[in-house]
């Protein structure tokens, strides 16, 4: 009896805890199933659990989750990591130098079929149009407002502010200097620059210093004083730009994003906004394991004194006289310091540098760099792991850096180009046939931009790959020549050939040996040989001025 009594009060225990479980879950499903305990179907969603109680996410739009002042506490802040902390600045840098680098190269390459003429028509206008944009983009008081910065500088320009900022803007003014030729400018404006006239709240119309019509962007508000400028004086004005001209629809201003995330997104947000707050913990952790590195290399002691509790006359001291410090006491490298009588040195240990330092760092730094798309050996310059995972780490980080090229390119790259070319048109300059015609226009901008190559590991085995790549179709001359050098084939071919030409003159060419016979070494060590005559097509060509 005693046992089933027992057994009768567990059941009931039970039976009223899963009754309470379902009362907090709300009952029972509408096809009779039970409840989960989470109270939802999709655990992320449950406001029961302890681990997401303290949860507390809201929807907000676009403009709601970055609002003014948010903006302007990221773009200080990531300025600040900028200047001052490594890994930051490293992952900014790393993006302008493998992004632009030395610049992104216009190549002019019409359409010959829309525009219906003959390659050989095609390659004099791309040569044409080459030249006079050579003679805008190289020079400074040409084509920059501030008469700084080349074409392909402000190409870094842009990209480095509109990561830091979020944003930037992009003004065309038409001023024509002394000796120049071109009248339009590029002028760069900071995104804190842009905003409501005289501090105005946000309307339906107005946004974070962009005016909309309908759900478009067609203006900014441009301040005339940088709010941060401590030598700025007067009151500041706001001047309005629209982003297309009337009646024509020309671009007049250019918006530079970071990254547009959301539909109905305003203004854009700094690269390093998602890993400020890690990053900022892992500074500080970073300057206290060097502080205590830099104490322990020198002499730490604790100076402890054993002053007399009376005077000379038996008087009892003031417990709080202060201690004579006129040694003046500090640490420093191989100081000898004089203590006074009743003083003691007593050495102290900080056991540093703390071996688990490193492991922690690179853990932390991992996290970082994948929210920031840059493989930690990238991030570091650090390629201590094997060729394959080296080389991996390099294509995944240079999938983002194709990414933000592109971005660049279509942003501001190929707009200035157009625009550049509206003008020399305009001006007679240039006679493109038919460009009035907006589909036509199109065909005559058409242009490819080149940037920095990705560099290799193992030239042999890149090159070797290219080639493979060029005999079985799925690649030729022109591509690769661009992805291992970012250069212009045709501009490397007529080199050579001027360089066969000069050989044979002076009669110091050589013949290509025929390689055939030997064998090209795999990843994995394994020879693989040549069928015989391979490679003499190539060597004929390379022969043939």
């Amino acid at each position: 009896m005693v046992g089933s009594a027992t057994i009768a009060r567990e059941r009931l225990v039970v039976d009223q805890a899963l009754r309470r479980a379902a009362e907090v879950g709300g009952g029972a499903h509408a096809n009779g199933s039970p409840t989960e305990v989470q109270g939802t179907r999709w655990r992320g969603a449950s406001r029961t659990l302890r681990s997401l109680a303290s949860w507390v996410a809201q929807i907000g739009s676009a403009t709601s989750d970055l609002s003014g002042p948010e903006q302007l506490t990221l773009r200080a802040r990531s300025r600040d990591a900028a200047r001052n902390h490594m890994p930051a600045r490293a992952a900014l840098m790393r993006n302008r130098t493998s992004v632009v680098g030395t610049g992104l190269v216009c190549r002019p390459a019409v359409d010959h079929e829309a525009l219906k003429i003959t390659p050989e028509q095609a390659a004099q206008y791309n040569a044409t149009i080459r030249a006079a944009w050579e003679r805008y983009a190289e020079n400074p008081l040409e084509c920059d407002l501030e008469g700084t910065l080349d074409i392909y500088g402000l190409q870094g320009l842009a990209l480095l502010s509109a990561m830091s900022s979020g944003d930037v803007m992009v003004l065309t003014p038409m001023q024509l200097r002394d000796g120049g030729v071109s009248e339009m400018k590029v002028q760069l404006v900071e995104a804190d620059r842009v905003s409501n006239p005289d501090g105005a709240a946000d309307t339906e119309s107005c946004i974070d210093g962009i005016k909309f019509a309908q759900a478009m962007p067609v203006g900014c508000y441009v301040c005339s004083l940088h709010p941060g400028d401590r030598i700025a004086t007067g009151t500041p004005t706001w001047s309005y730009f629209p982003f297309y001209g009337d009646g024509t629809g020309r671009r007049r201003v250019l918006h530079i994003w970071n990254d547009k995330e959301r539909p109905g997104q305003v203004r854009g947000a700094p690269y390093l906004a998602p890993i400020l707050e890690p990053l900022k913990q892992l500074e500080r952790f970073t300057n206290a394991e060097l502080m205590a590195a830099v104490i322990s290399a020198m002499l730490t002691v604790f100076i402890q004194r054993k002053g007399d509790e009376t005077d000379d006359a038996g008087n009892p001291l003031d417990a709080f006289e202060p201690v004579d410090d006129a040694g003046n006491i500090a640490l420093g490298n191989g100081a000898i310091i004089d203590l006074a009588p009743g003083e003691e040195a007593n050495a102290v240990n900080p056991s540093r540098p703390n071996a688990k330092f490193e492991p922690f760092f690179d853990a932390i730094l991992k996290q970082i760099g994948a929210a920031l798309e840059l493989p930690l050996d990238v991030l570091l310059l650090q390629f201590n792991s094997s060729y394959s995972a080296a080389r991996a780490a390099m294509l995944e980080a240079w999938r983002m850096f194709l990414c933000r090229r592109w971005l660049l390119t279509t942003q501001f790259c190929q707009p200035i180009y157009n625009l550049f070319l509206d003008e020399e048109v305009a001006s007679g300059r240039l006679m493109l046939p038919g460009y009035g015609d907006p589909t036509l226009r199109h065909a005559w901008s058409r242009a490819l931009w080149i940037g920095p190559a990705r560099g290799s590991m193992d030239e042999q085995k890149e090159a070797s790959a290219a080639k493979t790549r060029i005999e079985i179709g799925v690649s030729n001359e022109a591509m690769e020549t661009a992805a291992m050098n970012g250069e212009d084939w045709s501009a490397v071919n007529a080199q050579r050939a001027r360089e066969l030409a000069i050989k044979r003159a002076n009669g110091t060419y050589v013949a290509p040996t025929n390689n055939s016979a030997k064998s090209s070494t795999t990843d994995d060590g394994t020879g693989t040989g040549e069928r015989p005559g391979a490679g003499s097509d190539a060597d004929d060509a390379e022969a043939t001025p």
